[in-house]
């Protein structure tokens, strides 16, 4: 699998407390195995979010995903869910 990450991504995977970046890291690791992990919590969006997925990297921060095709994934956006929908 081919992960990509957005340039916004990048930025606001900066941003975050570290603690919260090196589950980021764990959590990518599960995703990288199998992206179907239920401890992923991994669903589709929908609405105007419509084929992108998220998936948890803790209660309250999530990464939004996008599939290219069967084996390449982008990484979109990080970051709390309260933000990451608007």
């Amino acid at each position: 699998m081919i992960i990509q990450y957005t340039s916004h991504f990048l930025k606001e995977f900066k941003k975050l407390p570290k603690g919260i970046r090196e589950l980021a890291v764990q959590q990518e690791a599960i995703f990288r195995a199998d992206p179907h992990d239920p401890r992923l919590h991994a669903k589709p969006l929908k609405g105007r979010l419509k084929g992108f997925f998220s998936f948890r990297v803790t209660r309250n921060y999530r990464v939004l995903f996008t599939w290219k095709d069967k084996e390449n994934v982008l990484f979109y956006e990080i970051g709390d869910r309260k933000f990451i929908y608007d």
